[in-house]
């Protein structure tokens, strides 16, 4: 490719990333107002091996990131939700720890069985932690403590996909000393408002 031609290549690649954001931008925006639209096949899942597979795909993000991670998922029970949706959830609350870590630390990915219900999903981070009068936001749509970056719909749209299988998704912070956030999935991936057992 020719000098003259190089400068017009730059620019190709910049307009095809920036309308590649604003269909993944719209495509974000009609998950949270018609998320029925966007309903998957459920299926019988292992919580443990569909999370461990979603570390694959932001192991990109890990590459020159000085964070270790540990994967605890002893869980041996099944959810009936969709793999697509759950892999959605799990990518963003790992994006959204690796982002918490500007400075490395430790990331944690575990799950445990929901004696009576179904699993606990747990990503938990070492990094800066949310402010208190934070936390109450977190799941509203556009709510985001990363003002350069990011749109605010990843938590509000991961809790509409859980809530709409029964469950819910609860976050315990302190600054300074991580987040962890708690994905409650139950077993039969029932649509009904979740009971209160262990969901304070």
């Amino acid at each position: 490719m020719s000098r003259v031609n190089r400068p017009v290549r730059h620019e190709l690649r910049l307009i095809d990333e920036q309308v590649r954001r604003i269909y993944l931008l719209t495509n974000r925006l009609l998950q949270f107002v018609r998320p029925e639209a966007y309903a998957g096949n459920t299926e019988r899942l292992d919580v443990g091996e569909v999370a461990a597979g979603c570390v694959d795909l932001v192991r990109h993000m890990l590459k020159d990131a000085a964070i270790r991670v540990e994967l605890a998922c002893p869980a041996t029970r099944r959810v009936r939700i969709s793999r697509s949706e759950l892999q959605q959830v799990i990518v963003n609350l790992l994006t959204n720890a690796i982002h918490a870590m500007p400075e490395g630390g430790n990331l944690t990915l575990a799950t445990r069985d929901w004696e009576g219900h179904g699993v606990t999903l747990h990503v938990r981070d070492t990094g800066r932690g949310i402010r208190k009068e934070d936390l109450p936001n977190l799941f509203n749509p556009f709510f985001t403590t990363r003002k350069q970056m990011g749109t605010g719909l990843g938590l509000s749209i991961s809790y509409a996909l859980v809530e709409r299988y029964g469950g819910r998704i609860t976050v315990e912070s302190k600054v300074g000393q991580g987040a962890e956030f708690i994905v409650w999935l139950r077993e039969d991936g029932s649509a009904a408002k979740p009971e209160t057992d262990g969901l304070s």
